[in-house]
């Protein structure tokens, strides 16, 4: 079967409006009081969210809004990883629309069954039939099949766009470059792995898989984003902090010194 080519129409940085991924404020109202309650109560004594509370047992973050933003810091840190995901699904969404061809009518068919199959195999592991599952979700099997296969076409355009501008790019690949997509504790431990790897011939067929991880690094890297649809926001190389924890420390930098020291 002959290789599926893709072009872009451009292959300028893209513009995408990613929102951001917010934590309910409930959510950070309860870690904080997890926070008092591990490091700072004594036993049996139970957190309370007000400045006095704070000021007692925690003085260096002198009140409850100076508990709530180092909360919220750590809490929004430790949520880069999902913020991430959803920006890169937003980017490559945007990607994809610059294809200029249409996807392959065999190509679509046959990831449409393998998504099928995979989706059934998941859920008999389970225990439960597409039935079952549609029955909990409360949607019908031809809703949940209509579903798979919108996404299983989504993923097709972003993975054709992603090997479009791979080709555009035209990388060589390096070691390092491997080392992304092979699982290991260490560079040691992945190095190890693709040293293995080349001498059972077995790297030819992750290339790629690489270019794309290549190609996505550098399309995120250099994507222009903003968090809100706001006509008047400008558009800023992407990051994935967290607008509010920004603001939070340019309004009071002092709070943000004992994060550090934590």
């Amino acid at each position: 079967m002959p290789e599926n080519k893709f072009t872009l129409s451009s292959y300028e940085p893209v513009y995408a409006v990613c929102p951001e991924v917010r934590i309910a404020e409930e959510a950070i109202r309860a870690q904080a009081k997890r926070w008092l309650e591990i490091n700072r109560c004594k036993d049996g004594e139970k957190p309370r969210l007000t400045d006095a509370f704070v000021k007692q047992h925690a003085p260096e973050l002198k009140n409850l809004e100076g508990l709530m933003i180092f909360i919220r810091y750590n809490m929004y840190k430790d949520n880069r990883e999902v913020q991430k995901l959803a920006d890169q699904g937003v980017i490559c969404a945007k990607l994809a629309e610059r294809l200029e061809q249409e996807l392959p009518e065999d190509l679509i068919e046959q990831a449409q069954r393998d998504s099928r199959y995979r989706l059934e195999d998941m859920l008999n592991r389970s225990g439960l039939t597409p039935k079952d599952y549609c029955k909990q979700k409360g949607i019908t099997e031809e809703q949940l099949y209509a579903d798979v296969e919108a996404r299983t076409i989504q993923s097709l355009k972003e993975d054709s766009a992603l090997k479009a501008w791979a080709a555009h790019a035209n990388y060589t690949l390096e070691p390092e470059d491997f080392y992304a997509i092979i699982p290991g504790n260490s560079i040691e431990d992945k190095a190890a792995k693709r040293r293995q790897m080349e001498l059972e011939g077995r790297l030819p067929g992750m290339e790629e898989y690489a270019k794309m991880t290549k190609a996505l690094n550098e399309i995120m890297d250099t994507a222009m984003v903003k968090r809100d649809d706001d006509p008047e926001l400008e558009y800023v190389c992407y990051g994935d902090v967290s607008s509010s924890v920004m603001d939070a420390y340019k309004e009071h930098p002092e709070f943000f010194m004992n994060v550090a020291g934590n």
